[in-house]
Order: structure tokens, then sequence, then C-alpha cells
């Protein structure tokens, strides 16, 4: 098999009147140009590299480039030696996620490939889905196939985008993560889902799971808040930010353009109220509306002691023909601050003695002096 995409896609054979064509959105065509050929992994970080895969989107191709993006940070600290198929243990969060996340553990079999549906997780507008390859042969360059998922709710499909990161853990098996965007679906309710798998070097192979799963016990750990900030792109388009939502997963900007239209990549950088580094890194852009995920790459997950954030956008145009992007980003705006957690105080910094500094919130340390009688 090519090791170059490019080739790869344009040896693929779709039969399109079994599928509603759709094209990828500017902004993961774009990405994937600037992102496919590098290592995603931490400047001097010795984790295990993941390799971008691809999604399905309605016999669409989409491919994974956000470094950083969403949960699917493709940085995994689970070391080969001890092989995790839980979603927490392969992106790396800390958190307890066992009351979000639905078990399948189901198999199929087909053209040489078992796939194992081992675990989803419903969230906000996407379907995280950790799964397993098992060939019947040793894999190689030669015997790999191209495989996407694409995602079906009560029968209809809803995939909007995928991204995902896959790496082979023995000479027969791969493990992977995809994260698929879920268009037009409030998926804060019990749905019936069907997950697609389809290989691209043969569409009559394919790999179908139906499961119930609800995004319900999450949604109401996700906490949101309206940002309404403004910055002006160098074409006079107005980027609006509007709103930031938090939960077990990670965390999220959303926002849309004065044009309906987003010609440039888009990061905002800064530190919180405990003085540590924040950036989020475009995500998504489909049908006006956008979407940057916290990277975790570089500075790690978001402090669970932050109240605020502060933040300064950058931005850098796409090109308009074919190429590689610039890493030539220049401020966009103002900085701006975003209290993430209205509903409790601003935090304190309080020092003491041969501990160094701690950042805690008002409250925490209100109710500490008193024994929980702050209020």
């Amino acid at each position: 098999m090519s090791s170059n995409i490019y080739e790869l896609l344009n040896d693929v054979q779709t039969d399109m009147e079994n599928y509603k064509a759709e094209e990828p959105d500017d902004i993961e065509r774009k990405r994937w140009k600037k992102k496919a050929a590098k290592d995603i992994i931490g400047k001097g970080k010795k984790k295990r590299r993941w390799k971008p895969v691809a999604g399905v989107c309605a016999a669409a191709v989409i491919l994974a480039v956000g470094v950083g993006s969403g949960p699917l940070h493709y940085v995994v600290q689970a070391a080969v030696k001890s092989i995790s198929y839980d979603i927490a243990s392969i992106l790396g969060i800390k958190k307890d996620l066992e009351p979000y996340k639905t078990v399948i553990g189901k198999s199929v079999t087909s053209n040489g490939i078992t796939i194992t549906l081992n675990e989803v997780i419903v969230n906000e507008d996407e379907i995280i889905v950790s799964s397993t390859k098992e060939y019947d042969e040793k894999i190689t360059d030669e015997n790999k196939r191209f495989i996407g998922v694409n995602v079906y709710i009560n029968g209809k499909s809803v995939s909007d985008s995928a991204s995902g990161g896959e790496e082979q853990v023995g000479d027969n098996t791969i493990v992977s993560v995809s994260e698929c965007d879920i268009k037009d679906v409030d998926l804060s309710q019990t749905f019936d889902f069907e997950i697609q798998y389809m290989d691209y070097d043969n569409m009559s192979a394919t790999w179908e799971f139906e499961f119930s799963a609800s995004g319900e016990e999450l949604a109401q750990s996700t906490n949101t808040v309206q940002i309404n900030k403004t910055f002006t792109l160098d074409d006079g388009t107005e980027v609006y930010l509007d709103k930031f939502t938090d939960n077990p997963l990670g965390q999220k900007i959303y926002f849309s353009t004065s044009t309906g239209n987003c010609d440039y990549d888009l990061v905002l950088r800064g530190t919180d109220d405990c003085g540590n580094a924040v950036e989020f890194t475009l995500s998504r852009w489909s049908n006006g509306v956008g979407r940057m995920n916290i990277s975790t790459i570089d500075n790690g997950n978001l402090s669970d002691d932050a109240t605020e954030l502060y933040l300064t956008p950058y931005t850098v145009k796409f090109p308009e023909q074919s190429g590689k992007l610039s890493n030539d980003f220049k401020q966009a705006g103002e900085a701006f601050t975003i209290d993430i957690r209205p509903q409790q105080n601003k935090q304190v910094w309080i020092i003491e003695k041969g501990t160094g500094d701690i950042c805690l919130s008002l409250w925490d340390y209100l109710s500490a002096l008193y024994g929980g009688s702050a209020g």
C-alpha cells in the first residue's frame, strides 16, 4: 500500500450511487496538508506516537489533522507492554470517565480482519469510539487496510466529519480512537446508534455495530459559559467567540464569523489564573460554525483549580493554492478574559513556607479557614 495518502485516495473505488457525496470542509482539507507528515507528539516528550487515520463522512474521506484537537490529542500515555482499550487511558485523560462511557465489547469479522468496538462516549456534538483491528496475518504496508468510520442514529447518517489516531501494538493488532462529529442532533439523550466501518480498498468489506448510548450524564457535567468576544481578521471578517464548554473530556470554544466563511487558521494562546500555559487550536469548521479545542500536547490538561483564562487570538491565512501552511501566526486582537467558572469566586494565591505557591479558589480558602461555613 502506498504511504502517500493522496495516492491512496486516488486509488479508492467508491460506488457513489449508494452514498450521498459530501465534500470535506476546508479546515480539515487544509490542515491535513499541514499536519499529516509530522510526528504528532510534543517536543522532547517520550510518548507513544499515534498516526492519523481517515474517517468517513457519508462516502467523503475526512482526514485526521488537528494536533491537539478535542479529546483526540494523539498523545498516548500507555506503554506497548500494557495495552489499554480504555478511552481515558488511550487519550491520557486522568479523570474518571466511567460514568459517561458505554462499553460495547462486540466483534465482527470480515475479509480477514476482526474489528472489536470496545467502548464509546457521547460528548456534546461528537461520539468518541475506541476499537481494535485484528488481522489474520502479520500487518505489512502491503496488506494494511484503509478503513474509515461512519455513524448512524435511528438509521440516518449523522456524521459531519471524523478524525482519529491509531497505533500498531503487535504484529497483528491496531488500536484506534475515532472522534466523529455529529450534525444537527441533540446528543443529551439516548439514541440507537450504528457504527459502520468501511474498507476503502474493498468497499464490499464492512463491519457494523448497533448499540444504544446517551450523552445525558456528560451533558449534565458540562459547564457552558457565554464568551461574547469579537476580533477581526486581516480581510475584515469578524470572528465571534460564542461560548466555552468544559467537561471531563476537555474544553472547547465555539465561534462563528460575519461572512459565514473561515479562510484563516486560528489559535488562542495565553494562561490560566494559576499561571499555566493554555492554547486552543482550530479543530473544525462546518456549516458556518467553528470549534477550537484545548491543546494538551505541550501544556497538559487544564487545571481543575483554574477559574479564569487569559487568551489572545493569533491567525494565519490559509494558502489560496495548495501547499504548505504557514506557521507565521500574528496577533489578531486584544487579550481577553474568560471567567470559566462564574459560579465560583476568584482565586487567591497562598504561599506556604516550604511548599511553594498553591492556587485555590477563594471559596475553598474561606471554607478551610472557617470549617466549611464560608457562606
